[in-house]
């Protein structure tokens, strides 16, 4: 393993961690974790929220591992 595949794996896992943080913060801050019932609106938010996170996530694996 070169010096620039070690490089390309700190970007990638520092892009995992950022949207793993991310999903925390907006599931906190929607009251995802809370003990109340979600509302609708609020459970189809997360699910917007978790499919564009995952989208981030794959982009950005796609494009760490491959260029």
């Amino acid at each position: 393993i070169n010096e620039n595949m070690l490089g390309k794996f700190g970007i990638l896992i520092t892009i995992l961690v950022l949207v793993f943080l991310f999903f925390i913060v907006i599931s906190l801050g929607a009251g995802a974790f809370s003990k109340d019932q979600l509302k609708p609106e609020t459970k189809r938010y997360l699910k917007s929220v978790n499919i564009l996170l995952a989208v981030i996530a794959i982009v950005g694996t796609i494009l760490v591992l491959f260029l």
